[in-house]
């Protein structure tokens, strides 16, 4: 105790010193906590994702006939019926919805009030169970809507606010989107933009629209605009790869148009986000696994600019904090070399030097996480685009949903690896040139002149 209330006076004596080393620990912690907050969102158990550990995706099929002619696409409505739904022993969930919608549709109430665009999903009653929306007002759309293909919606609790004044209000009544009136069945609370497999701001049934692209010859038939979605039991990942691989033999076993069918890239959570989606396939002409990988962008290679700056900063504020203190130590050589002469041994000053810039790390910590907190409070579509993160659409029409929320930004891992990082990296930074200054006689060090 005694040491760091030395430490703290010390530290005032010395303020030039003291916030040149606080602001550079501060950035550092800022910008890593950022970055953790940015992929935590992506990786991290969060609102509605709370299960992405045991998440898969299944989201594109391709065709191939008259030797290499390929037709690719994503899964047809017809397809995730007959050999997916209720069919999959490994997995305990799962469920379709539209891979994309190029689109952001104009939404107001029934024909009156304030007009924007928002976020349209298309989804089947089971996402509501498989994600774990909140639903403030009202319920989800049914089944017998969607097997009615009724003109229903859930809408966001923003969105209720925006056009009714309150959620309560919203239940019930109709919805305009880009004309076409629909009946509001709930009103949820709304996730981060940044979850951009169960991300949106209105959920309608996918059946009203056309889930295929119109083929109707041989295999192609089974193309659509649909993914499935899956939660695998334990250790299951590579038992439904297995299943699904199944799955296409018995359909090309039963076809008698010589088309070969095939499901590419059945990823995990982890390997859906980190990898490139844009991924170019070519037959090698083998039976079995007739399709490989020709291109596809490494974690690195997608992530590279923002991996290189985390690196500078971590870096560049570490080589600055120990020129800060060899600077330091050659001011204190004749104060070291005295208190020598009087027994302090190294150990014990060695002690004393690492002390204070603990001190000044953790208050250099605190700082940086309140500066991190704003940043992405004041500035989170900035940081956003200087990311490889899938959603950027929405800042085309300005989306305002909230795209980190509490959950990534007050996770308490996330400063804790942060703060670590920074604490090991400058006690190196403290300890080379302590350790050089200690090392020197002593007759030298009290000559040394201040």
């Amino acid at each position: 105790m005694n040491l760091i209330k030395k430490t703290i006076k010390e530290a005032i004596k010395t303020p030039g010193f003291s916030l040149l080393y606080i602001a550079g620990v501060a950035f550092t912690i800022a910008f890593t906590i950022i970055y953790g907050m940015l992929l935590y969102s992506q990786l991290g158990p969060v609102y509605p994702e709370y299960d992405r550990s045991s998440t898969m995706y299944v989201k594109t099929m391709i065709v191939v006939s008259n030797g290499n002619n390929r037709s690719s696409g994503s899964l047809g409505r017809n397809f995730i019926d007959e050999f997916l739904r209720d069919k999959i022993k490994s997995a305990d969930k799962m469920t379709a919805s539209i891979n994309w919608i190029s689109d952001y549709p104009m939404v107001q109430t029934d024909g009156h009030g304030p007009e924007f665009h928002a976020e349209v999903r298309y989804v089947e009653p089971s996402f509501f169970d498989f994600y774990k929306y909140e639903f403030k007002e009202g319920k989800p759309f049914s089944q017998e809507d969607f097997d009615s293909a009724i003109e229903v919606a859930d809408i966001s609790e923003g969105i209720a606010m925006k056009l009714f004044g309150s959620p309560e209000e919203a239940v019930g009544k109709d919805i305009s989107i880009d004309h076409v009136n629909y009946r509001i069945r709930g009103v949820f609370r709304e996730g981060s933009a940044l979850n951009v497999d169960s991300y949106g701001e209105v959920f309608m049934p996918y059946s009203l629209r056309s889930s295929s692209h119109g083929y109707q010859d041989g295999l192609r038939k089974y193309l659509g605009r649909l993914r499935a979605t899956f939660k695998v039991k334990d250790g299951q990942e590579e038992a439904l790869r297995e299943e699904l691989r199944d799955v296409c033999r018995r359909i090309n076993a039963m076809d008698t148009t010589q088309e070969i069918f095939y499901l590419p890239g059945v990823m995990t959570h982890a390997e859906h986000v980190l990898t490139d989606t844009n991924i170019e396939w070519g037959w090698d002409g083998n039976d079995e696994d007739r399709f490989k990988i020709k291109e596809a962008s490494t974690v690195f290679q997608l992530w590279k600019p923002f991996l290189i700056a985390l690196l500078v900063v971590l870096v560049i504020p570490a080589l600055n904090i120990s020129g800060l203190i060899g600077a330091r130590m050659d001011r204190m050589a004749s104060e070291l070399g005295v208190r020598r002469c009087f027994g302090a041994n190294r150990r014990k000053l060695m002690g004393m030097v690492l002390t204070e810039n603990l001190v000044l790390t953790l208050v250099g910590g605190v700082v940086g996480l309140i500066a991190a907190w704003l940043i992405s409070l004041f500035a989170g579509d900035f940081l956003l685009q200087l990311t490889p993160l899938a959603y950027d659409q929405g800042f085309r029409f300005g989306n305002e949903a909230s795209f980190i929320t509490g959950e990534s930004a007050f996770a308490p891992l996330l400063f804790a690896f942060a703060l670590c990082i920074c604490v090991v990296l400058n006690l190196i930074s403290a300890w080379i040139p302590a350790r050089r200054a200690l090392h020197t006689q002593i007759t030298e060090s009290i000559n040394t002149k201040r």
